[in-house]
């Protein structure tokens, strides 16, 4: 049965190990954006609220492209298939579709996290 925690746990799941794969420690990223002591440990553990702009900085300092990686979250299988084609027939065939459902999906999951909230709706006007 699917539940928005479930979702949010995820997403934070994979944030945590894509710091990791990535060779950064939270600390570092941390560091990088300049934020305070403990403050990437609190956002991914939810003790404070994570914000969609500070996903994306997150993603950038860890040199992950944000299609990337929510691509990763819906599509588990996105790598495998991304290394099985070629670049253009990829961007031939897969793309457009693969865009129109990451809208949704990234519109969904901007309600989830609105619903739990994570985000709050004047971030989303920025």
């Amino acid at each position: 049965m699917y539940t928005p925690d479930s979702d949010v746990s995820r997403f934070l799941t994979l944030l945590r190990n894509k710091i990791r794969q990535q060779g950064f420690t939270q600390l570092e990223v941390q560091q990088t954006l300049g934020w305070g002591r403990s403050y990437i440990s609190q956002l991914l553990t939810r003790q404070k609220n994570l914000r969609l702009d500070q996903v994306l900085l997150i993603l950038e300092t860890i040199g992950i492209e944000p299609e990337s990686f929510f691509a990763e979250l819906y599509w588990p299988a996105a790598p495998y298939l991304a290394s099985r084609t070629s670049a253009p027939q990829r961007q031939a065939t897969e793309l457009p579709a693969q865009l129109r459902d990451l809208k949704n999906l990234l519109a969904g999951l901007v309600k989830v996290l609105a619903e739990k909230q994570l985000i709050a709706a004047e971030d989303l006007r920025r």
